[in-house]
């Protein structure tokens, strides 16, 4: 009577468990580092969008450069991001949630766009 072979032996099963270790070990710090990337992005977005809405302030008023306040009323943000400061030079673009970061919008970006 032959008899068949059912399931794994157990250099399969450990030649696996190893592969899978190395996998894990090499993809979980990249995983990891994502949430920074994510809020740098998250920031950048708003940047542009105080940018973009700087424009349309400008055109909307016929070449008459707006307000950092006139500028921001524009603009329909999540509620997790903050933008504060006078421009062109200070405005601050915030990411509050769920740890802050920040970044400051180059000056020359919004040269003749905004007063302060």
């Amino acid at each position: 009577m032959v008899r068949i072979q059912r399931g794994f032996t157990l250099i399969e099963l450990v030649v696996v468990i190893v592969i899978l270790g190395i996998l894990a070990a090499v993809a979980f710090p990249k995983f990891q580092d994502l949430s920074g990337s994510a809020q740098q992005a998250v920031v950048q977005g708003g940047e542009a969008a105080f940018i973009s809405a700087a424009v349309i302030t400008l055109a909307k008023n016929n070449g008459t450069v707006p307000t950092a306040a006139s500028v921001i009323l524009q603009m329909n943000l999540d509620p997790n991001i903050s933008v504060t400061g006078t421009c062109p030079s200070a405005v601050v673009v915030k990411y509050a949630a769920p740890s802050t970061a920040s970044v400051t919008i180059p000056t020359a970006s919004l040269t003749g766009f905004c007063n302060g």
